[in-house]
């Protein structure tokens, strides 16, 4: 129960969502600057299903995101209130 955590345990709990945070966006990033690169041995064009995939990866690194930043809005009132 959240009521039951000290100040300290909602603490690290806050620094584990920040840590997470930052390397959700750091793979956002580095996907969206991968996006319509093409590899060595492309011939220059980017499948469909390729662009798709891609999207809907990163559509689904920005949802865990904001339920982070959800997350660590809710921690950092809980530590509040504590104080």
């Amino acid at each position: 129960m959240t009521s039951d955590k000290t100040a300290d345990q909602l603490r690290q709990e806050l620094k584990d969502v920040e840590e997470e945070l930052a390397e959700m966006r750091r793979v956002a990033g580095d996907v969206t600057a991968r996006r319509g690169q093409d590899s060595d041995t492309s011939i220059g064009l980017q499948e469909p299903e390729e662009i798709a995939t891609e999207l809907t990866g990163l559509a689904e690194t920005e949802a865990v995101i904001d339920t982070l930043e959800q997350r660590r809005e809710r921690i950092e009132a809980q530590i509040k209130e504590l104080s």
